[in-house]
């Protein structure tokens, strides 16, 4: 990133802050309907008045007489930038938020509603809106995140494009700054005044020591899709999702089909995904899909069901929306491992009362694949008291050990053990070893592993879950890399979610805004990632493998050909 030195431009007469009227503060530099203004906030008389500027270039402002008309000022829509000139479904679009990014549309520009998805991009500290622009390939956003550093609010720039076909939609964000503020004006008062686009640049403006305006020119900025799409870590959704819903026919699996584990063997995906009657209780279902999209086969009875104490004893069982997905009980949010000839099943095991426990199960390799259930004997794996989930077993043993990962609030613990004769009361998982959770990022509240770590030249890629603690009721999916010979190590984590609940498929079930993988596997060049959707459907997405591995080790930033700073005439 390269600032260049201070290019000084002489003032004009307009207004020199501080010595014609130290009274009168420029307040915001905004665009409407193509015009650019400069808007200050004058105190006279104990009255507050809008001045108004005009600008060609972004940095000669004149007095402009047209009347302003502005929902700036508006304490409901912090920070608001309207999508000057762009209409979505006949409404206009403004972003807005001082502590996250938010959304509301409007039929004639005055009256706002702001959106039920809000928020719709979150950040690890708190934010300001700066612009909105739409461009060719997507709605373009400027925001600065703050700290305090030295007893002094200091910025730095990040960019995102959304979906011009659905405005909360982020296709993409930098997760570096673009710029910082400190690299410039590190212990002076510094206060943004919004930005423009103009003639190919975004100009970030800022009022410095309340005496002058500068405009930090971000150019050559490059807007093609294909460098956008290869610069993110993200999954790609399958377009036919959800691939699994409820069936009516079946009362078993009439309300709810989420959660699902995967293997790939045979020459086909086979997903066995966790169900629910309209009475709460779980079982497991079973299908298939050779190409890894299209279910093939779909069984219509259940091909695991309850049968231990520690699962169905409902007497006593209470409904618990938040310790067990929403259920009275049973076999819950199954994962998969093939080691050599044998399928082990993890599951959370849930009677109705007690804490949620992990359990598990195995079955011939020959027996699964010819569909015959002969599942040995379940057993308990995790202590009692405590609620313990998202366990999954590593397809390797570890300098002779088995792998087990697993989730006590708030993190990812990872045991190693000698064999896998679990007694169900002095044999259990203790936790040894930890991943924990992030403060201040997309997983600062809790992580859970989600689909079995699968093996790659690079390392164990693990595909997660995590929860922010700024909106506790939203699943977001991430990737680590585990060193090879010591997957207690993490080589590299995404900074940012690599899918989010976006779709209405994942915020109109069940439980809105939850992602949650279970399951994945590498089918060809591709990975591909199965996770339940706002608990009630199954959904899949994908990425290339190697490019996704690629952007992972390398955190790519996003490129800046160059930065440069102007003072702005006024």
């Amino acid at each position: 990133m390269d600032i260049l030195n201070d290019i000084k431009l002489k003032l004009s007469n307009l207004i020199k802050i501080g010595e014609r009227n130290p009274s009168t503060i420029p307040l915001r530099i905004f665009e409407q309907d193509g015009i650019f203004y400069l808007v200050f906030k004058n105190k006279v008389d104990g009255e507050i008045h809008e001045i108004a500027a005009k600008t060609e270039d972004g940095f000669s402002f004149e007095k402009s007489s047209d009347k302003i008309d502005l929902p700036y000022f508006n304490s409901e829509f912090p920070n608001s930038n309207i999508v000057s000139r762009f209409k979505y479904r006949k409404q206009n679009v403004m972003y807005f938020g001082d502590r996250s990014v938010n959304l509301a549309y409007s039929q004639d520009g005055k009256a706002w509603r702001p959106s039920a998805d809000n928020p719709i991009l979150l950040s690890s500290r708190p934010i300001e809106v700066a612009g909105a622009f739409e461009l060719k390939h997507g709605l373009l956003l400027l925001y600065h995140e703050k700290t305090i550093e030295n007893e002094m609010i200091c910025h730095s720039t990040f960019m995102a494009l959304f979906d011009k076909k659905n405005p909360k939609k982020a296709l993409w964000k930098t997760n570096r700054p673009v710029w910082q503020q400190k690299d410039l004006w590190p212990n002076q008062k510094i206060a943004p005044l919004g930005s423009l686009f103009i003639k190919k640049n975004l100009i970030a403006y800022w009022l410095v020591d309340e005496q002058n305006i500068f405009g930090v020119i971000i150019a050559g900025f490059k807007y093609d899709p294909r460098l956008i799409d290869a610069g993110q870590l993200k999954l790609k959704k399958h377009l036919n999702n959800p691939i699994i819903t409820p069936r009516p026919k079946n009362s078993w699996e009439a309300f709810n089909t989420f959660n699902p584990a995967v293997l790939n063997s045979a020459g086909k995906i086979h997903i066995l995904y966790r169900a629910q009657g309209f009475d709460y209780i779980s079982t497991v279902g079973y299908a298939s899909s050779a190409d890894g999209f299209n279910i093939d086969e779909r069984l219509d009875k259940p091909i695991f069901t309850p049968t231990m104490n520690f699962e169905k004893n409902m007497e006593n069982a209470v409904k618990y929306d938040f310790v067990s997905g929403g259920g009275y009980g049973g076999c819950e949010d199954p994962r998969l491992t093939q080691i050599d000839n044998k399928v082990y099943m993890t599951y959370v095991a849930f009677d109705g009362w007690s804490s949620p426990r992990l359990a598990l199960t195995s079955i011939l390799l020959d027996e699964f694949l010819n569909k015959r259930w002969l599942w040995s004997k379940p057993i308990l794996i995790s202590p009692p008291g405590v609620v313990d989930k998202s366990g999954c077993l590593l397809s390797e043993r570890i300098n002779g050990k088995y792998v087990f990962f697993h989730r006590i609030f708030p993190n990812i613990l990872i045991d190693f053990v000698d064999d896998l004769n679990f007694d169900g009361g002095t044999k259990l998982l203790k936790g040894q070893y930890r991943i924990k959770i992030r403060p201040d990022r997309w997983d600062s509240r809790k992580i859970g592993a989600g689909a079995p770590p699968i093996k790659t030249k690079y390392g164990w890629l693990l595909i997660y879950y995590g929860v922010d603690d700024r909106d506790a009721s939203k699943y977001h999916i991430g990737a680590m890399l585990l060193d090879l010979k010591n997957p207690v190590k993490v080589l590299h984590r995404t900074d940012e979610p690599i899918l989010q609940p976006t779709e209405e498929y994942e915020n109109s079930g069940f439980k809105p805004g939850i992602a949650y993988p279970c399951g994945a596997v590498i089918m060809k060049d591709k990975l591909l990632v199965y996770y339940g959707a706002a608990d009630s459907v199954v959904c899949v997405a994908t990425a290339k493998l190697d490019d996704f591995l690629n952007e992972l080790i390398s955190k790519k930033p996003v490129h800046l050909y160059k930065i440069k700073i102007r003072e702005v005439n006024y």
